[in-house]
């Protein structure tokens, strides 16, 4: 059933206190509270309990109309987590024939938003966003790429905007750094990665322990893919680590790991030869102890740098040889028993590993 009411068609949510006048002709459905008396019964505010009885009574008839979706509206302004009512307005938005007009997913858009200021990390407003762009533009597949090129032209911007504007009042809302990763890998566009690796460089310039942007840069060179990257790329990216952020804060974990994590790829690359890797990595690892120098001048014991030490006994086991491995041993038993002992147990089963490596090397 679709009924439209011409003095509603206009309006983004209908006001608590006219729902009644305009659903008169249907019959609220009140929640269904079982068969026993509840014991600790919810005592819902008035225009909640109508907004909703009205809702069910929706359901029950199937109506998908331009009212319909306002009732919606201010059901989730009520209770923005009701992930019931998100999944009708989307199949109402279906039925009216509106998921792919423009101007009915702005508002829709526009209704996340107002609702996700004071809800920024519930998970139903997330969703419902991004189901809207996904119905819109379709998926990164070669049939679409008419659909994909509308979505860019239309929501490109836009949505990259807002979700920009949230990642600056919370800069690691896990939500909102999800969305904006599958929006740009379903775009896939080379324009957008260059702008968003320029983007994070930023946010890291700005927050050094910004683990979320560290992640975001990972995403973006690699493209939403898991293809290694060039040996190229590969020593660009480990140059930015370590002049951009282990550097400037030794003491950072993220540029470390991101550091480890690049090389750890490029010794497992099929296409790059085992020899260049594990030189390219005794080559970073002596440019990190390099650094050590840093922490010396500012009066700082170099090897109190728990993160630091910890990258280099990574990077020394994998380059493999028996000088390296047995100085991974030595710095890896200083962090057990002295500067890093809260992990002890970890760094006893490292050193273990180790010394078994380099048992197999002799």
């Amino acid at each position: 059933m679709t009924s439209t009411s011409p003095s509603t068609t206009h309006r983004m949510m209908i006001p608590a206190d006219e729902v009644s006048d305009i659903f008169s002709d249907l019959t609220p459905v009140p929640q269904d509270e079982g068969p026993l008396e509840p014991v600790c019964a919810i005592q819902y505010p008035t225009s909640f309990r109508i907004a909703y009885d009205y809702m069910r009574a929706i359901w029950q008839v199937k109506e998908y109309s331009p009212r319909a979706l306002q009732l919606a509206a201010l059901c989730l302004r009520q209770n923005p987590a009701n992930y019931t009512v998100w999944q009708w307005r989307r199949q109402c938005l279906k039925e009216l024939g509106l998921r792919n007009d423009k101007e009915a997913i702005l508002k829709d858009l526009q209704l996340t938003a107002t609702l996700g200021g004071s809800n920024p990390k519930n998970y139903q407003i997330w969703y419902h966003r991004r189901a809207l762009l996904e119905s819109y533009g379709g998926t990164a597949d070669g049939k679409e790429q008419q659909q994909l090129s509308l979505l860019r032209q239309d929501f490109g911007e836009s949505e990259l905007a807002y979700y920009e504007s949230v990642i600056d009042i919370d800069s690691k809302n896990y939500h909102c750094w999800s969305n904006r990763q599958w929006f740009l890998c379903t775009l896939n566009d080379d324009d957008l990665w260059e702008r968003e690796l320029e983007y994070t460089e930023e946010l890291i310039d700005d927050d050094q322990r910004n683990n979320s942007a560290w992640n975001q840069r990972w995403t973006v060179v690699h493209k939403g893919t898991k293809n290694p990257l060039s040996l190229e790329i590969t020593k660009s990216e480990a140059d930015f680590c370590l002049t951009s952020g282990c550097k400037v804060d030794p003491y950072n974990e993220s540029p470390w790991r991101y550091l480890v994590a690049l090389l750890q790829e490029q010794l497992k690359h099929e296409k790059t030869d085992t020899a260049v890797a594990e030189e390219m990595i005794r080559e970073y690892e002596q440019k990190s102890a390099s650094l050590a120098q840093i922490l010396v001048d500012a009066q700082r014991d170099p090897e109190k740098c728990v993160n630091m030490t910890w990258a280099r006994v990574d990077m020394l086991e994998m380059a493999g040889d028996k000088a390296s491995l047995e100085q991974s041993v030595r710095m890896a038993r200083d962090l057990e028993t002295q500067h890093d002992v809260v992990r002890n147990k970890y760094w006893k089963l490292r050193i273990s590993q180790l010394q078994e490596k380099l048992a197999q090397n002799k």
